[in-house]
């Protein structure tokens, strides 16, 4: 029997895969007022724990098979990540058995897992899709007119993506499958992605890099870190996304909130504070 059980949202069954944690600080926020803000809502949430973010990626149960949203760090980070294949396996689901993988972007703590340490694919079958900005972005640009952030990782990305060529699709808003759809997030990357998937009822969204830490970005949205290529846009694009969110009743799958990750949103005045679904 798996020994991790999925959630249900509506008629979806979706599976929280924590793939470890990571230390965040509060020297990645540039601005020195808004650090100051950010010490202060970090140390009434309890100091160094709001500091730590869960790395969640999701296993979907569609009706034509499992899929994931992400596919953790690999061997890509240190070793309190890198365990989404552990939780895997401990679902009962085998990794040729999922067909596609939903990329919410190009960073390797969302695509590290994808292959093993000597860059093999994890996943022998499957298809990896991702937004079409996103795409052109890492794949298509000349590596000197990226930012000096993306040069950075771009080893990695050859490495992850690599044998996988010949079964990347990319999407433009709304492309997917039936039942889960692209909606461009920009800001933290370009083509930085929520996808969204229908559950009978609201929507759930699994919205990736929105949020890095509850503490601080469900309080504060337009504090900016250095996480995002494009802090401006990052920022329109949370604040919007977490007033979409409490609109449509939608059920949040959140790549960086604490494990499992999936809940709801209260919206209390000025903020919003997130309410994990029960462990089934």
């Amino acid at each position: 029997m798996p020994s991790i059980r999925p959630h249900r949202v509506g008629t979806l069954e979706i599976t929280s895969l924590c793939d470890g944690d990571l230390d965040a600080s509060l020297d990645k926020v540039p601005d020195p007022v808004d650090r100051e803000a950010a010490a202060r809502l970090i140390a009434d949430a309890g100091g160094e724990r709001a500091l730590t973010m869960d790395c969640n990626a999701f296993l979907l149960h569609l009706p034509d098979g499992p899929a994931l949203i992400d596919a953790g760090t690999g061997t890509m980070m240190h070793a309190r990540l890198g365990h989404l294949h552990e939780r895997l396996a401990e679902t009962g689901v085998r990794h040729d058995e999922i067909r596609t993988i939903f990329l919410t972007h190009a960073h390797k703590d969302h695509f590290g897992g994808l292959v093993d340490d000597d860059g093999r694919a994890m996943f022998p079958n499957a298809e990896i899709v991702l937004h079409e900005v996103e795409a052109a972005f890492w794949f298509d640009t000349p590596p000197e007119a990226l930012p000096e952030r993306a040069r950075a990782t771009l080893g990695l990305n050859a490495k992850a993506f690599g044998p996988y060529q010949g079964r990347i699709r990319r999407v433009r808003d709304g492309g997917g499958l039936p039942g889960v759809a692209a909606r461009l997030t920009p800001g933290h990357t370009p083509g930085h992605t929520a996808w969204i998937v229908e559950t009978g009822e609201a929507p759930l969204v699994a919205w990736g890099d929105v949020v890095h830490l509850a503490a601080l970005h469900l309080v504060r949205p337009e504090t900016s870190m250095v996480y995002d290529l494009d802090p401006e846009t990052a920022t329109r694009t949370r604040r919007h996304m977490l007033q979409w969110v409490c609109e449509t009743g939608a059920t949040v799958a959140a790549s960086h909130l604490d494990a499992p990750g999936i809940g709801t949103l209260v919206r209390e005045a000025d903020r919003y504070r997130f309410v994990p679904m029960a462990r089934p």
